[in-house]
């Protein structure tokens, strides 16, 4: 074995997510110094690399490319969009590199069941269904105007939301397709019909603008959506007091509010001193690397001393980590998804998302088509 055990973070570092990637990265890189002044891994430091793959498919697979040709890497934390999680995972997958990824949600990453593949958020289909239920049981909303971008995560929360709604007797009034990355959304909101109770919107960086849009038009329906709007930067400031007016926001995340758990609020005191707050998924973040360095530290003990790639592999399968960001402790089901994981849903208050709900794992991913009552609900 090396003088120090070597990991790898992939992240967007620039392109639309790059405020996102940072995040990541510097969450990781905090857990990671907090590791190394506790001692590192039995006794050897920590180093950790992150690499930009841009948000971008071809920039995602040079960057596994590259980390799969370093042997001293056993593992990496990565990535953050979708469509690159997915293009990467194979190629971590020939080379029997660990990848745990802290935020990518598509429902496809998982269902291959590739055995090096983690995923510490929650799945499409899971929060899709769980919003879908609230909307529709709580708030008895039945009529949507589904707007997606034209992305993979766009189209995948936007399948999952349609699919749980309309099993529920919800209908789609209107589906719209939008270009990541369009501000004007006048024109799309002139030629919606008046006659639906709520938009959900499927995608990241377009949603403040089309709850804009909406306000100025006079519609005040519901704006709901998927964590891609779950952000401070992306949707909060560009939002502003538009999130308050009308029947307001219901925004998923695919982790409980900061503080709910041991740990949490402690963590983001760290993280602001040094970075300022949090403004999306860093609690995941600090939590996979964390979960990838208790695998390599238990391959450390059953090989004593010299853990390869697939040592790593049996070690995280058998792992139980309990962290900061859900209740129960992290563990894998067959297809390398957590089984911790939650629904939260949030509104926007003075500014702030304020959680309103919290759907375990097994109430939020299938419809039960015999009973149409809420199941229950954790709310604050």
């Amino acid at each position: 074995m090396s003088e120090a055990i070597r990991i790898a973070i992939g992240a967007p570092l620039s392109g639309n997510a790059a405020a996102l990637g940072a995040e990541m990265k510097q969450a990781i890189e905090l857990a990671v110094e907090e590791q190394n002044a506790d001692g590192g891994i039995a006794g050897f430091p920590i180093m950790v690399e992150g690499a930009d793959d841009q948000g971008k498919v071809e920039t995602g697979r040079q960057v596994a490319d590259d980390f799969c040709n370093r042997p001293d890497l056993l593992g990496v934390v990565g990535h953050y969009n979708s469509n690159v999680t997915i293009a990467a995972a194979e190629i971590y997958a020939a080379h029997d590199l660990p990848m745990i990824t802290p935020i990518a949600s598509d429902t496809a990453l998982t269902e291959r069941s590739l055995p090096n593949v983690f995923r510490f958020t929650n799945r499409d289909d899971q929060t899709g269904a769980a919003i879908s239920r609230h909307l529709y049981d709580t708030m008895g909303k039945r009529r949507a105007v589904l707007v997606e971008t034209e992305t993979i995560y766009g189209h995948s929360i936007g399948i999952a939301f349609s699919r749980a709604f309309l099993s529920l007797g919800g209908r789609i009034a209107e589906r719209r397709t939008v270009r990541e990355g369009s501000r004007d959304f006048d024109p799309l909101v002139a030629s919606l019909r008046a006659d639906f109770d709520l938009l959900f919107y499927g995608g990241s960086f377009e949603g403040a603008f089309i709850l804009r849009a909406m306000r100025r038009a006079g519609l005040h329906q519901l704006f709901a959506s998927g964590d891609g709007c779950w952000d401070a930067v992306n949707f909060l400031e560009p939002a502003g007091e538009t999130a308050t007016l009308g029947e307001g926001v219901l925004v998923l995340s695919a982790t409980p509010e900061v503080g709910r758990f041991a740990g949490s609020s402690d963590f983001a005191a760290r993280y602001a001193t040094l970075f300022g707050p949090i403004g999306n998924y860093a609690v995941n973040c600090y939590d996979s690397v964390r979960v990838l360095i208790a695998a390599i530290r238990d391959a450390i003990t059953e090989t004593k001393g010299n853990p390869s790639r697939r040592d790593v592999l049996t070690a995280m399968r058998k792992l139980r980590f309990k962290g900061i960001a859900y209740s129960d402790p992290v563990q894998w089901d067959e297809k390398g998804d957590n089984l911790a994981v939650v629904t939260a849903l949030n509104v926007v208050e003075n500014g702030r998302f304020r959680q309103v709900a919290e759907i375990p794992r097994t109430q939020g991913g299938l419809i039960d088509a015999a009973s149409r009552r809420p199941r229950q609900f954790l709310s604050r």
